[in-house]
């Protein structure tokens, strides 16, 4: 076993751990207060808007298909 690997699968554990946990905290202080209808329209627009950056980004099918002769 390499040295660096505990390191990168407690980096990576790290990170997914703080993902989740932000999106606890999203969800909890967004969905938690009196506005709850527009906090849910801004976050679905958001999301929205992110699946059309990556549609329009992506040049064409074999993008999807070859991530690494893109970049």
């Amino acid at each position: 076993m390499e040295p660096t690997r505990p390191l990168s699968v407690g980096v990576t554990v790290l990170i997914v751990a703080l993902a989740v946990g932000g999106v606890v905290e999203l969800a909890r202080t967004t969905f938690g207060g009196e506005y709850v209808t527009a906090a849910a329209a801004v976050v679905g627009f958001l999301a929205a808007a992110l699946v059309v950056a990556v549609a329009a980004g992506a040049r064409s099918r074999e993008w999807l298909d070859n991530p690494d002769s893109y970049w």
